[in-house]
């Protein structure tokens, strides 16, 4: 019978530099990946698909290798054996895992795509923290996400059963905690049961980073003898997490800085998907189920579901699909006519006498087709008021009643379902093997379903 952290190390996914996972939301460009720009390039030769004369033909790639920094780098120490007893379970010191390869495709060649070589994450046979001397400090940062709890809890168990470390402390509300409030001593029974609830049991929040407070943070770091910091947040958390890793190697402090990437928009570059995605998908559904109610049983009924987007449309596009009742789904990704969705809902009620918007956030703000119609605030954030009043501008001549529906807040402080908590704890588990390694200013997730 195989073991939970045996399980989880089977599951295991890749490192990536924090300086990848920064790479933004919708801009994939690779301009800023590498933190080593001579970093080596390896050359594949893959057989096609088709036979030639001379047998198969080749594809030369030279996929660019992911450097992961360590702190042996600049501060050798002893390594120290793993306690992992299951032999079976290590990965390699030189284990690599690939980006999805296109062969012979006209799509790839004309998008000009790059190959990347990561580093496969998992248990290494050499520690370079001893167990016994590891501070562990965990914060969650930016807005709450379904498995946050999850994330928590596989790090400190993985921390406390796996290689019993000497302590785990818990940061409140986001990076500010570890210098204005209490921090929170964290072991396993603590965290027994914080997966069965939505958001974070540390609290989040934005801002108090260390661009502005690195002197308050790194203090605190030092003079609780923590050497390992990890951090569950999105692109500006990770950038956080970023400074501090080049700030302990500046100081040559012997402490490990590791991410693990959080947004439900599920738009974080090159992982094959980001947690707490798969579940604000499921609780959208239940909602544009209740909409789909709604204008059916209302005269000329128009139900609108504002669904969270800011920059990219996946929650919204995976929930209609998935729900398979939408009419009309609007995401940022792609620019609409006002006049021509207005025609389009009225040529719907016409034909089934109801209609079902789904919208992302982003969408109104990021393509104003009618200023009269569509607002933004002075703080930057975007907000979605216009397409239930242009539908309503525009059916003047056509009677209808509509419904607006913003579960926004609700889908984002669901609990994991199964297959975000499986996620969750794989994601926990790897980044504390990685910490334990001696990498840092990495992130985790997963690649190629690696």
């Amino acid at each position: 019978m195989a073991s939970l952290a045996r399980c989880l190390v089977l599951l295991s996914s890749v490192f990536l530099p924090l300086t990848a996972a920064n790479e933004g939301s919708i801009s994939r460009s690779p301009s800023r990946l590498m933190r080593d720009p001579s970093c080596c390039k390896s050359q594949l030769k893959i057989g096609g698909l088709f036979k030639g004369k001379d047998g198969f033909e080749e594809h030369a790639i030279n996929p660019i290798f992911m450097k992961i920094d360590h702190i042996d780098e600049w501060l050798p120490a002893e390594k120290y054996e793993t306690p992992l007893t299951w032999r079976g379970a290590m990965v390699g010191q030189d284990e690599t895992v690939l980006d999805v390869l296109y062969l012979n495709s006209p799509r790839a060649s004309q998008k000009n795509l790059l190959y990347r070589q990561w580093v496969r994450a998992g248990p290494r046979d050499f520690l370079y923290f001893k167990p016994k001397e590891v501070v562990a400090a965990i914060v969650t940062c930016g807005g709450l996400c379904p498995g946050l709890n999850n994330v928590i809890k596989a790090i400190v168990d993985t921390l406390i059963k796996t290689y019993d470390v000497k302590k785990v402390w818990g940061i409140q509300f986001g990076y500010k905690g570890f210098y204005s409030l209490p921090w929170v001593d964290l072991d396993c029974k603590t965290v027994e049961n914080i997966h069965k609830r939505g958001g974070t049991v540390l609290g989040s929040s934005r801002g108090g980073g260390p661009k502005e407070n690195m002197d308050k943070i790194m203090s605190a770091l030092t003079s609780n003898g923590v050497n390992q910091v990890y951090v569950v947040g999105g692109d500006g958390t990770h950038r956080g997490a970023n400074l501090i890793s080049q700030e302990a190697a500046r100081r040559e402090y012997a402490m490990s800085v590791c991410g693990v990437p959080k947004t439900i928009d599920n738009d974080v570059a090159f992982i094959d998907k980001s947690f707490g995605f798969d579940s604000a998908v499921a609780e959208a559904c239940k909602v544009i189920n209740c909409a789909r109610i709604e204008a059916d049983d209302s005269h000329n009924g128009i139900a609108i579901v504002k669904l969270m987007g800011r920059e990219c449309g996946f929650v919204a596009m995976y929930s209609a699909l998935a729900s398979n009742d939408v009419d009309i789904c609007l995401i940022p990704e792609a620019p609409f006519s006002m006049d021509k969705l207005c025609e389009y809902t009225t040529e719907v009620l016409k034909k089934r006498g109801h209609c079902l918007i789904v919208v992302a956030e982003g969408s109104a703000s990021c393509r104003p087709t009618r200023p009269d119609v569509f607002s933004c605030s002075g703080a930057g954030s975007h907000h979605f008021e216009g397409v239930d009043l242009g539908v309503d501008a525009s059916a003047k001549d056509f009677p209808a009643e509509i419904r607006y529906l913003d579960p926004s807040y609700q889908i984002r402080s669901v609990a994991a379902n199964p297959s975000d908590s499986v996620y969750c704890s794989t994601l926990g588990s790897t980044v504390v093997h990685g910490a334990m390694a001696g990498f840092t200013g990495f992130s985790c997730g997963q690649v190629n379903h690696r």
